[in-house]
């Protein structure tokens, strides 16, 4: 992050980015040390792309849902342009658009916050009413990958007991 931040400053052409960093404490003093130390070497700062994420999708699907109405299988194959979905299984893709339509359930067992439509016949996904919104606010804790393991837990649960 520190590598990263430095480099944004000075962000011009020809200038030189520099930064400065004031420690508060000796541990800090030492951090700041082995930071500088690391930068210096070139081995610190590696990014790493993750493999589908989950809410970022759902957030995306949302937002695009709330733009016009999704084909699915157009959805699906847009998504996978993307290189962290390249390589998204169908099963995924669709958990995140059935999370989306049917809510997040809470302790109380009432699904709540269901931002889309699915339409299982024409295979389309619509945005709710609300959901403009809900797009660009798109922090919401429940739209991550979490959301989507607990929802799915919740439908085999169902699914087990009959229910």
């Amino acid at each position: 992050m520190a590598l990263q931040r430095i480099g944004r400053a000075s962000h011009h052409r020809g200038g030189v980015p520099k930064g400065r960093l004031f420690p508060a404490t000796r541990d800090q003093l030492v951090e700041c040390a082995a930071l500088v130390r690391g930068m210096r070497a070139g081995n610190l700062e590696l990014t790493r792309i993750p493999q589908w994420p989950l809410d970022v999708l759902a957030q995306q699907l949302v937002a695009m849902a709330a733009c016009e109405d999704l084909a699915e299988d157009e959805a699906y194959a847009l998504v996978r342009r993307a290189w962290p979905y390249r390589e998204l299984p169908r099963a995924e893709f669709d958990a995140v658009i059935e999370m989306h339509a049917e809510g997040v359930a809470r302790r109380a067992g009432r699904a709540q916050g269901a931002r889309l439509h699915r339409d299982g016949v024409h295979r389309v996904v619509k945005a709710r009413r609300g959901s403009r919104i809900a797009a660009l606010t798109s922090g919401r804790r429940h739209s991550g990958d979490r959301a989507v393991r607990r929802h799915r837990r919740a439908r085999r649960r169902r699914h087990r007991t009959g229910g």
